[in-house]
């Protein structure tokens, strides 16, 4: 979670910015920066995962403020079913 709320994770945005990555873009969206709100809110490769999310937590789902603060656990569930840091954190 701290992470997500620094924006200091495996995603593209961050690995660029620490020449960890060769783009900053996601793999899914061409053109589109990887950072936190784009993982979580936008990416068209999670929306199976978002559309669960939101089934849960109505408008909050879209409410990245309250999905890092109040919603961690319901996150957590995002973060684990999309699969996107198991390589780096198991």
């Amino acid at each position: 979670i701290m992470q997500l709320r620094t924006g200091h994770t495996p995603l593209n945005a961050h690995l660029h910015r620490i020449r960890a990555s060769p783009s900053p873009n996601c793999e899914h969206c061409p053109g589109v920066p990887e950072d936190v709100h784009h993982y979580i809110l936008e990416c068209g490769m999670y929306e199976q995962q978002r559309f669960t999310l939101r089934r849960k937590l109505g408008r909050t789902a879209s409410n990245i403020s309250a999905l890092l603060t109040s919603e961690v656990k319901s996150l957590l569930t995002y973060v684990h079913q999309t699969k996107r840091f198991t390589q780096t954190h198991g």
